[in-house]
């Protein structure tokens, strides 16, 4: 079978529509009630402290990787509550981790 330049640029418009079209029709996202994110929250805490108590390999790492996932979802939990998130997508500093929870406690959010 030949295979010419014109059938390989048909392709690959079928192929680059079919992508636009998908990416057309996705739905929107609605938004985490704050209640579930809290949960969230009070779970990511549990196993900061387990893997801060823990003896398991790679433990710098693992701590590392759970403090950053408890403070993406403080972010998050902070947002839905319309309270002020620092910029940045990293890790949080302990004082700035500190505001955000106070802000939290203070607003009448408990986790």
């Amino acid at each position: 079978m030949v295979v010419t330049l014109g059938m390989v640029a048909l392709v690959m418009f079928c192929a680059v529509t079919a992508v636009v079209v998908a990416v057309r029709e996705r739905p929107t996202k609605e938004p985490v009630p704050p209640v579930l994110l809290a949960l969230e929250l009070a779970r990511l805490a549990e196993h900061v402290v387990e893997v801060e108590e823990g003896n398991q390999p790679w433990k710098a790492e693992r701590l590392a990787a759970s403090t950053l996932a408890y403070d993406l979802a403080l972010r998050d939990y902070c947002r839905s509550v319309d309270l002020p998130v620092p910029e940045g997508r990293g890790s949080l500093s302990r004082s700035e981790r500190f505001e955000m929870e106070s802000a939290l406690l203070l607003h009448g959010h408990d986790w």
